[in-house]
């Protein structure tokens, strides 16, 4: 999965459990700081990736999927609890992880490393 992708999903889990809007997301491990507005509205996704000046938003109240204008693609995403669950289209790459509170665990199976995000 894509780095800005990865972002754009720890944006989105954020919005939906402090149910807040989140203006941006920082990789603790690299120390980027992404300027990704996401706000969830009427169980929907609304978001915007500063850098790219693409969309991205969720097509179903039903779910936390989204389509990634960026990379044209869509991102199945599911909150169990604390867990994250998805798959990323665009790479064909599961991920998973977990939400504590601002703090956003996300694996990635494609490169098999941990990515810890903050907002």
């Amino acid at each position: 999965m894509k780095e800005r992708t990865r972002a754009k999903v720890a944006a989105t889990v954020a919005a939906a459990t402090l149910n807040t809007q989140v203006l941006k997301v920082t990789d603790l491990d690299e120390g980027t700081v992404y300027r990704i507005r996401a706000l969830m509205r009427h169980g929907r996704v609304d978001g915007f990736d500063c850098h790219s000046e693409h969309h991205f938003k969720g097509m179903s109240s039903h779910s936390m999927n989204f389509y990634d204008y960026e990379a044209k693609a869509h991102v199945h995403l599911k909150l169990v609890g604390s867990k994250i669950l998805g798959y990323d289209l665009a790479t064909e790459t599961a991920f998973n992880g977990q939400v504590h509170g601002r703090l956003i665990n996300l694996y990635d199976y494609e490169t098999e490393q941990t990515y810890r995000f903050t907002v």
